[in-house]
């Protein structure tokens, strides 16, 4: 798994774990049309950093899985590796 650090804005503009609401990602601005799926992961875990996870629809039509780090308040976009096309 890749991450790739992205600027994200969430409702109300709040900079924390709230739901995103628009993007930015290697120069391209993208919104939020529809979060499909949220999950979380270390927390009531004292070994693990709490994280959020996001797989968002957006207005270009393709889907994003977005991770926001609690520990070090970062946006991260999951970058998964592209499939080779046959020749």
């Amino acid at each position: 798994m890749r991450l790739e650090r992205i600027v994200v804005t969430t409702r109300n503009h709040y900079t924390g774990a709230q739901e995103p609401v628009e993007l930015q990602w290697r120069g391209r601005c993208y919104r939020v049309v529809a979060v499909e799926d949220r999950w979380h992961e270390g927390f009531g875990a004292a070994h693990r950093v709490p994280m959020r996870y996001y797989r968002v629809l957006v207005d270009t039509g393709e889907r994003f899985l977005v991770r926001y780090h609690e520990l070090f308040d970062t946006w991260s976009l999951v970058v998964l590796p592209q499939k080779e096309s046959a020749p």
